[in-house]
């Protein structure tokens, strides 16, 4: 693999709010869910798309992140730094995404949707005797079971995971053996296949992390340290496109705002993009990222 020289670094980069992480579209692409307060305690806010006044969604005392929009108006959570739960933004009730969760199990982080609403691939992460441990779960509520692994410990050290279009695979940032996460790379897996590399050669020519799939499945989203030999946790980030076989690599903006999360918007011609320090916005993408058999 080889990295693609960059086509056009856009130059049309908006600002919406001064800091937010995690930024997530609604489906109809109007609204952005993220979340704010990093300095101090998080609260999720949605803001419109075109600009305009944020506006929190659930009271600050239940330090909910990383939020993921579901169907219609609701959008689920972290909450605690343990559980998933969903707000309901038309009449603001929240509940838990599952009533029961056997106990055993480890604490559940990063939820992202399935295409559908009905179900999110979580992080589930534990210490264990070699350091943090991650697998990758399915929670579906209306499935039996509702729980179900994705992923294997110590065959790869799972982190932040976005879901295909077609529902079939999950992208995720790993590393076999271990938890590095400075140095993680992406990954795929399907249900009942073993996990593997989107790209081959050395581990910091293919780092990447906080990936998400383009609403046709074509491109993955990510932020990365490459070129960087020897990535650590404050190594600054670019945004770059991955193609979904992995044979096309994109660098899209450079490293100076350090992005730390980014997502596609419905329509594929923005990338919404937050992180630690660092505004939240849009980014234009160049024709070739969304025209059709381009």
């Amino acid at each position: 693999m080889t990295a693609t020289p960059t086509r056009e670094i856009p130059r049309n980069i908006i600002r919406l709010w001064e800091e937010g992480a995690w930024p997530c579209f609604s489906p109809d692409g109007r609204m952005i869910v993220f979340t704010g307060g990093l300095s101090g305690t998080p609260y999720l806010s949605v803001i419109p798309t075109g600009g305009g006044k944020a506006e929190a969604v659930i009271p600050r005392s239940l330090y909910g992140n990383r939020p993921t929009w579901l169907e219609g108006k609701r959008i689920a959570f972290n909450v605690n730094q343990r559980e998933i739960r969903v707000v309901d933004l038309a009449d603001g009730k929240i509940t838990p995404f599952l009533e029961h969760v056997p106990a055993g199990l480890p604490a559940f982080f990063h939820p992202c949707a399935y295409p559908d609403g009905k179900a999110v691939v979580v992080v589930g992460f534990r210490e264990g005797p070699r350091g943090r441990e991650g697998v990758l779960y399915r929670l579906a509520p209306d499935e039996d079971p509702s729980i179900t692994a994705l992923t294997r410990y110590p065959d790869v050290c799972a982190g932040r995971p976005g879901v295909s279009p077609d529902n079939r695979t999950v992208v995720f940032a790993g590393n076999a053996g271990g938890f590095r996460q400075a140095a993680n790379q992406l990954w795929l897996v399907r249900p009942g296949e073993p996990a593997r590399r989107l790209q081959g050669g050395p581990a910091h020519t293919a780092q990447g992390r906080a990936p998400r799939y383009s609403p046709d499945g074509r491109w993955i989203a990510c932020v990365s340290t490459r070129p960087d030999p020897r990535p650590e946790k404050n190594t600054p980030k670019a945004v770059w496109l991955i193609s979904a076989d992995g044979k096309e690599s994109h660098q899209i903006t450079d490293h100076a705002l350090n992005i730390a999360h980014v997502a596609f918007s419905p329509d594929q011609k923005h990338l919404a993009f937050g992180g630690f320090r660092c505004p939240l916005g849009l980014i234009d993408l160049p024709e070739y990222f969304y025209r059709k058999g381009g």
